[in-house]
This record gives structure tokens, C-alpha cells and sequence, in this order.
């Protein structure tokens, strides 16, 4: 804050606005006449208005103590990870070296060896096609369900999971791989 509009360089720089609260009215409350005294008998459907109501017949209320939570969205589109087709890629070469290990000796020509090296790689490709395959499969899913709140977020998805996705060219991939496996043992 500047000397020149009349304020000091001391406190904390914000503006302080006193909260002003108007005192509360006194309401008048009318008492009725007793039915006997005038006559009129009194409808069988109104109250008499309590010492504390200002409006006859309403409950009294309390201030909320405790804040409702936000609900949290359903879930993210993506849930497994950028790291879960390594995994299965791994899992699935992890299956092929045991293949490997298991076949090994009886591979003795190159062609053998060639299609043990087929297998290896189609397994890891197949291990990596699964877990994308599985993602896809809970996307398509969580469309279906979203169809009915947000009919424009599922239009914008449904151009990535229809066509050739990531998925289906590696599990594509993968089968190719495991045909030649077999091929060139023929």
C-alpha cells in the first residue's frame, strides 16, 4: 500500500470488511381469540401457533454439522496403467523361455530353433495383445454405462475403440508370429 491514498505499509495488506448483522426483529405474535368467546368454532386442520414459531405448524430446524461428501467420478478410462502391457508382455516371454527350456532339447536343427524363437516372440506379443485386450473390453464397458449421462464423451471414444485398435494389431500380430512358429517347422 502506498503514503499517498492515506494507508500504511504495516499490517497485511489485505482489506478488512467488518461483517455487519442486523439485530433481529422482535416478531409479533397475534393471539387468538378462544372459540367460546367468539363465537366461531375453530377449524378442526389449524394449530395453535407455539411460543417460538413464526410461522404456525413449522419444525424447527438445526444447522448442518457436517458437510455431505463430493461423490467421486466412476472410475478413469484407463485404470491398469502405461506400465500394464509391459507386464504381460513379460509374463507372456516369461511363458515362452519356459517353452523354450522345456523344448530345448529336442531342437537340435536351425529351423527348430528359429521356431522356438517364433514362439518366444508371439508369446510376448500375445501376453502384451491380452492386457490391452482386457483394458478395451472395460472401456467398451464403461461407454455402455456412460451412454446414458454423457452422450457426447461416448461419441468421442467410440472412433478409438472401433476399428483397429492397439489391441487387435498386436494380437493380430501375435497370431501371425505363432503361424510362422509353426510354419517354418513344416
Amino acid at each position: 500500500m502506498s503514503e499517498r491514498n492515506g494507508s500504511t505499509s504495516t499490517g497485511t495488506g489485505t482489506a478488512e470488511i467488518p461483517v455487519v448483522r442486523p439485530e433481529p426483529q422482535p416478531v409479533p405474535t397475534p393471539t387468538p381469540a378462544p372459540a367460546a368467546a367468539t363465537g366461531t368454532p375453530q377449524p378442526a386442520g389449524e394449530t395453535k401457533p407455539e411460543d417460538g414459531d413464526v410461522v404456525p405448524g413449522t419444525q424447527p430446524t438445526a444447522p448442518v454439522t457436517v458437510r455431505p461428501r463430493p461423490r467421486m467420478p466412476r472410475g478413469p478410462l484407463t485404470v491398469m496403467g502405461p506400465w500394464a502391457p509391459v507386464a504381460g508382455g513379460l509374463v507372456g516371454l516369461l511363458l515362452g523361455v519356459v517353452a523354450v527350456l522345456i523344448l530345448a532339447g529336442t531342437a537340435d536343427e536351425f529351423v527348430e530353433r528359429l521356431s522356438l524363437v517364433f514362439l518366444v516372440l508371439g508369446l510376448g506379443m500375445l501376453g502384451a495383445s491380452g492386457v490391452l485386450l482386457a483394458d478395451e473390453v472395460r472401456m467398451m464397458r464403461q461407454r455402455a454405462r456412460d451412454a446414458v449421462v454423457r452422450p457426447a464423451l461416448v461419441e468421442a471414444t467410440a472412433g478409438l475403440l472401433n476399428g483397429l485398435t492397439p489391441a487387435r494389431l498386436l494380437l493380430a500380430g501375435s497370431a501371425f508370429v505363432l503361424f510362422l512358429a509353426a510354419y517354418v517347422l513344416r
